[in-house]
């Protein structure tokens, strides 16, 4: 027969520790009791009572509600009333309007203005020297043609040199074949071909310096030059491309034939400048930056899940952050790919803008400062669909009170019922209320803050009722 296992004597100080132990257990789990019923005797609101230091029991603070004349039925356990005024005050309960209006459904995004990117341009000087003159600076509206700068460059002088040799050495060859014309019956032939040759050679040699000072911007043509003698072209082509505003403002003896000007490209603004007088400058590098403000883009970024929703000429509104002007414009452009890094869908807008009074004569077509600034962040709605008129409350009035949706009217000066509704739309911080409210007309005006507070209260009723 198999003995039983020995089993050591516990000592005293192991006797005194369970013992402790066990006591401590029985005070935590009376304390917890004690809680308990006194959170269940006050309904959890620990001071809802008055001023006194009266706490309000369960039948004092959420009695049934009967509706009185005019008052909407309640349906019992659906209804919460406060003892006095200053009660309810200490909630933050605050009533708001029903509100009846069009419903529209609509996309909301991010996003961003931006110039136009079809009047943005960066000009750089089409040959390598340095800055004589700066005409405009930042922020300084300009016209089509306006001169922004001047640019001092030996190669400007150099081909204003070839294009006149080159007109000398035509009009040489072209009087040369003229005299052999003349006397072609006592020549060669071949002297007339190589004459004749020799004049389409200088043609080319022309319309290639030409075309050399076009390509710099400068108004020059053989037309123009052809009729003049030799000083007067020396004198005019010395101050190509000058305008005669200009050239009165400076000394005639410091102008050069190496002057080049840069031109505006179109009206517009100034918005960046990176040249100052006697600094070098390469064709390479952009000194003037000119944007058309009378356009501005609004670029949205449209979450991938809406995609669908959007398409072109639907109505935009715009709110740059931290203005209360809000801009109206349509769908212009929807990308055809979704960002590899933000996955949203750009989505732009055009909006125009008028130069404010005082910037321009009348009838100027210079577009003046726009109120919308590039790179300006803030939130676009896109509406999908607009519908008749409909009865919208606060996004916060709508409460779940773990079975339905409801929200809270007046029902008394210190009452309000539960009113079952069917949500709809979400438009801004208001949602619409689908069909009729339950229980009775519309209300005029239902718990905003503080609805909250008395969700929670009915549905604390139907815990200890059992309903939960």
């Amino acid at each position: 027969m198999a003995s039983r296992p020995h089993r050591p004597r516990m000592t005293r100080v192991e006797l005194v520790a369970l013992a402790a132990n066990w006591a401590l257990s029985i005070v935590t789990t009376t304390v917890l009791a004690a809680i308990g019923w006194f959170g269940h005797a006050t309904h959890w609101t620990f001071g809802l009572g008055g001023h006194d230091g009266h706490h309000a029991t369960a039948a004092e603070t959420v009695p049934a509600v009967h509706a009185g004349p005019g008052e909407p039925a309640a349906a019992e356990g659906a209804a919460v009333t406060f003892p006095s005024k200053e009660a309810m005050n200490r909630t933050g309960i605050e009533l708001v309007p029903v509100e009846e209006r069009p419903v529209v459904s609509e996309v909301v995004a991010s996003g961003v203005v931006q110039y136009d990117q079809r009047h943005v341009a960066q000009l750089s000087a089409r040959v390598p020297g340095s800055v004589w003159r700066v005409e405009k600076h930042l922020g300084d509206m300009v016209r089509k043609g306006d001169v922004l700068l001047l640019v001092e460059s030996r190669d400007v002088g150099r081909l204003k040199a070839e294009f006149l040799n080159a007109l000398v050495a035509h009009e040489s060859r072209r009087e040369q074949l003229a005299i052999l014309e003349e006397v072609k019956g006592a020549v060669l032939g071949r002297q007339l071909r190589e004459a004749r040759a020799a004049l389409r050679e200088a043609r080319n040699h022309l319309t290639n310096a030409e075309q050399a000072l076009v390509n710099l911007g400068l108004d020059v043509s053989i037309a123009a030059y052809e009729s003049l003698d030799d000083d007067t072209r020396a004198r005019q082509i010395r101050t190509a491309g000058l305008p005669q505003p200009l050239l009165r403002s400076i000394d005639a003896a410091l102008v050069t034939s190496n002057l080049l000007p840069l031109y505006a490209p179109f009206d517009g603004v100034v918005i960046g400048r990176e040249a100052v007088v006697g600094e070098v400058v390469d064709p390479a590098a952009p000194i003037f930056e000119v944007a058309d403000v009378s356009t501005m883009w609004v670029v949205l970024n449209v979450n991938k899940e809406h995609a669908a929703s959007v398409a072109i000429g639907q109505p935009l509104r715009f709110r740059p952050d931290g203005s209360d002007e809000e801009y109206e414009s349509r769908v212009s452009w929807i990308s055809t790919g979704v960002d590899e890094a933000t996955r949203t869908l750009q989505v732009r807008a055009e909006i125009p803008h008028a130069a404010p009074a005082g910037t321009a004569a009348a009838g100027d077509a210079v577009a003046g400062p726009a109120a919308l600034r590039a790179n300006t962040f803030g939130t676009g709605r896109i509406e999908l669909d607009r519908r008749g008129t409909a009865l919208l409350v606060p996004r916060r009035s709508v409460q779940w009170d773990g079975s339905r949706w409801v929200v809270f009217v007046p029902a008394g000066e210190t009452a309000f019922a539960a009113r079952p509704v069917r949500p709809g739309v979400q438009q801004g911080d208001w949602i619409e209320i689908v069909g009729d409210f339950a229980g009775g007309p519309p209300p005029t005006h239902v718990v905003g803050a503080g609805s909250h507070v008395l969700k929670s209260q009915v549905m604390l009723d139907r815990m200890e009722a059992g309903a939960l």
